[in-house]
């Protein structure tokens, strides 16, 4: 997917702009450390991808390689099309486009929709609930028990949640029967209530109130923010975006924050 050309205006920041500002506003922290300072010696993210047309195929040992070239690409109005991420197969059975199409029919202003689907780890206790894609279909929302610190609603690289794997032996896999009926601010509540991701039915069971709480998210280092800050300061669209947060994009928050 390319940005749309409705996306252009002097006097705002574009969709694109807005999505990268969500990115690099905040890291994927794995335990308490951030994804790109714990990974496994050696190992590195495979991919396949086109910008332009033009067919790459590179193996990074850091996951900030990949937000680099999004970030160059992107913001050049360049298209980027993804074909693989680690080894051969595992990015589509991971992410099949007709789930990615779904993720960005979600992606909308004031949405408070169920999620889309469930991500978790065979071998350990990592769940992720997916709600909507952004920035191209490169990126989406979730909501994820990675950390220490609790419970996390933020928006992630598909490349790091891809990159896990090498790097820190948790492969994810996709719920393939799951099925949620209940909007994604019932999960977020119930995370902040209990500490954990609650699935349907237990969340039936709670004292849901929709009195959503937000959740702490781990911010970014200081490197990966001084490439926005950078960015802010070549666009002045972007200057009203350092204090954006996911959750000005969901209705959940307009009338119920605590």
């Amino acid at each position: 997917m390319q940005p749309s050309s409705n996306d252009h205006h002097d006097d705002k920041p574009t969709q694109v702009q807005i999505d990268l500002a969500m990115l690099f506003m905040t890291d994927l922290h794995v335990g308490s450390e951030r994804l790109y300072k714990i990974k496994r010696k050696g190992t590195s993210l495979n991919l396949s991808y086109e910008i332009d047309g033009e067919l790459h195929h590179r193996s990074y040992l850091s996951a900030l390689s990949w937000r680099a070239i999004l970030l160059f690409a992107l913001s050049d109005g360049k298209a980027v099309t993804v074909h693989e991420m680690d080894h051969p197969g595992r990015y589509r059975r991971l992410l099949p486009n007709t789930l990615l199409r779904r993720l960005h029919w979600h992606a909308r202003p004031n949405a408070n929709f169920p999620p889309v689907t469930r991500l978790y780890d065979p071998n350990g206790k990592a769940v992720m609930l997916l709600t909507r894609s952004r920035l191209c279909g490169h990126a989406v929302d979730a909501l994820h028990n990675l950390t220490d610190a609790g419970p996390v609603f933020q928006s992630l690289w598909i490349s790091d949640i891809m990159a896990l794997r090498p790097m820190l032996g948790i492969e994810f896999v996709r719920d393939e029967i799951f099925s949620a009926f209940m909007p994604i601010s019932a999960y977020l509540e119930a995370a902040a209530m209990t500490g954990g991701i609650v699935e349907e039915p237990e969340l039936a069971e709670l004292p849901l109130t929709g009195n959503v709480s937000r959740l702490a998210a781990p911010p970014s280092a200081k490197a990966v923010a001084s490439v926005f800050d950078q960015a802010r300061r070549e666009h002045p669209a972007l200057a009203g975006l350092r204090s954006r947060t996911i959750y000005d994009d969901y209705l959940l928050y307009r009338s119920n924050v605590k």
